[in-house]
């Protein structure tokens, strides 16, 4: 490939003490995530979480958004054509603003700074 991705994936910090003397006596309630937990042979793949650059971030949250617009004016009633017709404009104009954040980094020069690999292994 021409390309390549460079990822850094880190493993969720999970030893925080926020509860105080009194809670911990108690016994701790079984949630619904430790019933995976039990039969999960690698717990890593349960705790651990990507960085996202926060150009794509944004545009999952633009694409998220518009759908749900246009979702919700397909659901409208037929009377309410005007708000039906904007709710789905609006919605289409969010997906394109997502569309531009997904390709910033690969279609505009100039747009969104390189990351260089030296800079990725610091």
């Amino acid at each position: 490939m021409w390309f390549t991705i460079y990822m850094k994936i880190s493993p969720i910090n999970q030893n925080f003490n926020f509860k105080s003397t009194q809670e911990s006596k108690e016994p701790k309630k079984r949630e619904f995530i430790d019933s995976f937990l039990s039969v999960v042979r690698n717990q890593s793949d349960v705790n651990d979480c990507v960085a996202v650059p926060r150009g794509i971030f944004k545009a999952y949250l633009w694409i998220m958004g518009g759908f749900g617009l246009i979702g919700i004016s397909g659901a409208l009633p037929a009377k309410l054509a005007k708000t039906k017709s904007a709710l789905a404009i609006i919605g289409n104009i969010c997906n394109m603003i997502s569309a531009f954040y997904f390709a910033k980094p690969f279609a505009f020069k100039g747009v969104s700074p390189t990351v260089k690999p030296e800079e990725i292994n610091k």
